[in-house]
């Protein structure tokens, strides 16, 4: 018996140490509308700014009151969710940490059920992944960048198209002249002519830019 009693001391340990290394925590709590925490190990106060002692029973804080009000909804859902259906959930939401400032954090959790297969607690795993949202947020603050400039790069095609359109007009209007100035106005039908080709292939360059960023446009939206 002793040694039974030494041996679960022993993983004990060993869990709460292995729990002291993860960024973030993992928790039993009660399915209540405060999450109370029953059993708490890891890094919960660099996390949350509370020591384990102080989320254990609402004895401080509630956990729940740490769920940034924007988000609480979506963690209900998700939790609700797998406990109907006897999965596990996973869901990355916001907290206020006690010195003021907010950090995004993973859960990944499930149901505890007894032999009868009624609801006991909820327990999962609590992560910090500040550093995976600043990455994401650099990401779409690049791809809006690109976004700002294919537009641009658009609307001045635009222009082009616009400019385009007026020059063919003009050398329709120099090609009238130059049939009315007949021999006279040889030379400068060519030049028309040439001007209209010309304004021709340009126009061509220019949709066909406009419409690759165009593309681009929506294929950024796609990814954001």
């Amino acid at each position: 018996m002793p040694t039974h009693k030494a041996d679960e001391s022993t993983e004990l340990d060993a869990l709460n140490s292995i729990a002291s290394r993860m960024n973030g925590f993992l928790y039993r709590c009660r399915n209540d509308d405060q999450y109370t925490m029953l059993v708490i190990s890891g890094r919960c106060r660099e996390l949350t700014g509370y020591g384990q002692d102080e989320l254990r029973q609402n004895r401080a804080v509630s956990y729940a009151s740490l769920i940034h009000p924007e988000d609480s909804a979506a963690v209900d859902e998700a939790i609700s969710q797998a406990v109907v259906a006897g999965g596990n959930w996973d869901v990355d939401y916001r907290i206020h940490h006690r010195d003021g400032s907010v950090r995004w954090v993973n859960e990944n959790g499930g149901p505890v059920l007894d032999q009868e297969g009624k609801l006991q607690y909820l327990e999962g795993v609590v992560t910090d992944i500040r550093r995976r949202k600043e990455v994401e947020s650099g990401r779409h603050e690049q791809i809006a960048a690109v976004s700002r400039l294919s537009n641009s790069i658009i609307t001045e095609s635009n222009q082009i198209l616009i400019v385009l359109k007026a020059l063919r007009m003009l050398s329709l209007n120099a090609s009238i002249e130059a049939a009315r100035a007949g021999e006279h106005g040889r030379g400068f039908a060519v030049v028309a002519k040439e001007v209209n080709r010309l304004a021709d292939q340009t126009g061509l360059f220019a949709g066909n830019i406009s419409n690759l960023m165009a593309e681009l446009e929506q294929e950024l939206k796609r990814r954001i």
